[in-house]
């Protein structure tokens, strides 16, 4: 008998010989603390997730800026997105520096010590109030000045948000110097006294969303748009950029007055616009109800706590699909309007709402995505909807008090969601009520609706329309720094907003079965959720139902 040898190849083939493009997309798909993992496992995947890692930036501190400036400038390539809140130390008096305990320099680089300002008369200030919008430490001139350097440098910046800031002197030439910005938005910030008035040229900007939110200024003034010497009307000057088509603002600047019949918008597609928490206003703001009849092209529109009823002329808003609003400004909107995504925003009381479905139902039959809150769960309510609304493909429904009981949920497949053939994803679930704002310094952090389960300004900006990612290596660093003071302080209220969203654990394989209970009657639905944060989910009609974390907010998705 002949024997063959076999050769077996000694070439053994290494995960790193994939090309770096492959793990590059790889890498993608990952979250920032997992991203943090894979650097750190070699230097080749360190060289490869580096730049993904850094892409999106976030520098609310000095003491982060002074940890990482040595390796901002070599990051290849450069940022997509930064999130900015470093303020400078400044000789006015300006209201929200007045917390301001410390001021951070480059001259001890390794073992740096802050310099107390006004330390005694803040000490009780500071230990007392907890605004995250009023900075502990700010930045010396060379910091501040290396700060803006930094950032001009940074040519490939397509999103950048000034948030809880004194907003620089030379914004408007910051901004020209970043030909690839999309996105801006200036929250919680403080605009500088325009001393001197210099025109700015805004016809070279090519931002496609402009948010402006809470706008302070150093000096009070009688808000008078025409006077180039407001502070805030340099400011407001941005939303006439030709490109933009997403508008963000609140009642601190109130957008909408600096367009007129002979400098008209841009044509928006999208338009959010909060309201003053007070419900003492009976009538809209004077000249916003001829604003919105000068936008043919918007397309979805967000109103946000407490809006007067809204009368608009029947031609008006043509392309209008998609709305979230308080219960009071439904019915004067929906009528003659193709609505197809619908979100209530505040607390629905039935009785009200059923007569609101009542005027409206013969303007709504296309409504494809349905959301609201009842105080109370009622199980006639989902029957309502179902009624009135046929075509509906995602349906979520938010209660405080009360609940379905185990035969309700057992039998809402073949009882009632069985009618809505298209259905693909109900939400039905209780939240968790937040106490009413005790300060205004609680006001200005949240939204007078968001209490009842509507998607903030935060979840509408930073996550559906901007994604900007919460990296937090530098703010890490940073707070390392900051537990080196010679004072204490609760460094847990600095950095909440960039905390992720705590989530309870999964339910069990019983809720799992209540479920199943639709399988029959809803063969057509992929996803369903029954408690906040997490959802079941299914391929197909065959496959099993899985838990999952919900991936947009732990309200679910309803304009997703």
């Amino acid at each position: 008998m002949s024997t063959t040898a076999v050769k077996f190849s000694s070439t053994v083939v290494y995960p790193m010989t994939l090309p770096n493009e492959l793990w590059l997309s790889i890498f993608e798909y990952l979250p920032s603390q997992s991203l943090r993992s894979v650097v750190l496992t070699s230097k080749g995947f360190h060289a490869i997730a580096t730049r993904l890692l850094y892409r999106h930036l976030i520098l609310t501190s000095p003491t982060s800026f002074i940890t990482a400036y040595s390796v901002l400038s070599s990051i290849q390539p450069s940022p997509r997105a930064l999130l900015l809140g470093i303020s400078p130390l400044v000789e006015r008096t300006v209201e929200q520096l007045k917390e301001a305990v410390a001021v951070v320099s480059l001259a001890e680089t390794d073992d740096w010590t802050p310099v107390p300002v006004n330390r005694q008369s803040n000490r009780y200030r500071f230990f007392q109030v907890k605004d995250a919008y009023q900075p502990r430490f700010l930045a010396d001139a060379t910091v501040y000045d290396n700060l803006l350097t930094q950032v001009a440098s940074f040519a490939s910046l397509r999103q950048l948000v000034f948030r809880g800031m004194l907003l620089p002197r030379d914004l408007h030439s910051i901004l020209r110097d970043l030909p690839n910005l999309r996105d801006l938005a200036v929250v919680h910030c403080t605009v500088h006294f325009a001393g001197v008035y210099i025109d700015v040229d805004h016809t070279s900007l090519k931002l496609q969303s402009l948010t402006l939110l809470d706008i302070r200024a150093v000096f009070p003034s009688n808000d008078d748009d025409t006077n180039p010497r407001n502070p805030r009307t340099r400011l407001r000057m941005l939303a006439k950029v030709p490109t933009i088509r997403t508008l963000t603002y609140d009642h601190t600047v109130w957008l909408h007055r600096i367009f007129t019949s002979s400098s008209p918008s841009p044509p928006l597609t999208a338009l959010d616009v909060k309201f003053p928490i007070h419900k003492d206003r009976p009538r809209a703001p004077p000249g916003f109800i001829s604003f919105l009849e000068t936008l043919p092209s918007l397309r979805t529109l967000i109103l946000r706590n407490h809006v007067p009823a809204l009368s608009l002329s029947p031609r008006a808003l043509p392309a209008l699909c998609a709305i979230s609003a308080p219960l009071s400004t439904i019915s004067s909107i929906c009528p003659g309007r193709s609505i197809i995504k619908l979100d209530i925003r505040d607390e629905a009381v039935l009785t009200p709402l059923y007569q609101a479905f009542a005027e409206v139902h013969s303007h709504l039959s296309r409504v494809q995505e349905f959301s609201l809150f009842v105080g109370d769960w009622d199980d006639e309510v989902v029957l309502a909807i179902v009624a009135r609304f046929p075509n509906l493909t995602k349906l979520q429904v938010r209660y405080a008090r009360g609940a379905p009981s185990e035969d309700t949920i057992l039998g809402m497949g073949s009882r009632t969601l069985y009618a809505l053939p298209h259905l693909v994803s109900a939400h039905i679930f209780c939240i968790p009520l937040l106490p009413p704002p005790q300060s205004l310094l609680e006001v200005r952090k949240r939204d007078d609706d968001t209490v009842y389960g509507a998607p903030g300004i935060g979840d509408t900006y930073f996550e559906n329309m901007h994604n900007v990612d919460t990296v937090t290596d530098t703010l890490l660093e940073g707070v390392r720094s900051l537990q080196q003071l010679p004072f204490s302080q609760n460094i847990s209220e600095d950095f909440m907003d960039e905390q992720e969203p705590r989530m309870s654990e999964p339910f069990d394989d019983y809720t799992r079965e209540l479920v199943i209970a639709w399988n029959r009657t809803c063969p057509g639905l992929r996803t369903v959720q029954l408690h906040p944060g997490w959802v079941w989910r299914r391929a197909d009609r065959i496959d099993h139902w899985a838990a999952r974390p919900c991936e947009s907010s732990i309200w679910g998705d309803v304009f997703g």
